[in-house]
């Protein structure tokens, strides 16, 4: 009886540990998160053009590989003329290769979520009928899994982040994407409001 009563204990013991970590790893991407948020906020304030625009970018881009421990990832811009993807920023095994890159803005799981204005989780991109190999075809790279969100800004979609290979069994989680998507959508909102100052800016110079 007594060792049942031990065992009993132990494994609620285990329970509760666990459930102890997995809250303290949500109150740090939370912590994160709003990081995140201020920091496009205050810095946002100062930026009158594309060209300042860019390190805002870069900075939001990677603490959100950060906060979603990807270890690969791409941010990608919608260029309306062409109709395509171009990748602005990326970081990983093949960033180099990537920057300027452009695939078709109907191509793949970015595709999907410029298409339709919503966010995409893939836990094993190779039982998902929206990936598509191009990318990884041309720079022999292996995608396994990802989490994508539109940057969307003054109803527009404006691009996609892309978050890779989240190195756990079950890679990316809801939350994960939710925080992903909220701190995508303030970026395209701060894009958006960016491309109307530009124009007023320029006027007025």
């Amino acid at each position: 009886m007594v060792t049942n009563t031990t065992a009993v204990l132990q494994r609620e013991n285990a329970r509760l540990q666990d459930e102890n970590h997995a809250l303290q790893k949500e109150l740090r991407e939370l912590r994160e998160f709003v990081e995140i948020l201020n920091t496009l906020a205050v810095s946002a304030q100062g930026i009158t053009s594309n060209e300042a625009l860019l390190p805002l970018l870069k900075d939001v881009f990677t603490r959100s590989l950060n906060l979603l421990n990807a270890p690969d990832g791409s941010l990608l811009l919608l260029d309306d003329e062409t109709h395509e993807l171009k990748f602005i920023l990326a970081q990983g095994a093949i960033a180099e290769g990537l920057l300027g890159y452009r695939i078709p803005a109907d191509e793949g799981v970015a595709g999907w979520v410029i298409q339709n204005a919503k966010p995409a989780l893939v836990r094993d991109v190779r039982r998902d009928w929206r990936f598509s190999n191009t990318i990884d075809d041309a720079f022999k790279f292996r995608t396994q899994s990802l989490a994508a969100a539109p940057l969307i800004g003054n109803g527009r979609v404006l691009g996609v982040l892309e978050a890779l290979n989240q190195p756990v069994d079950e890679p990316f989680s809801e939350m994960d994407l939710t925080l992903l998507a909220l701190a995508c959508r303030f970026a395209g909102e701060v894009l958006a409001n960016i491309e109307r100052a530009a124009p007023e800016t320029e006027t007025n110079q």
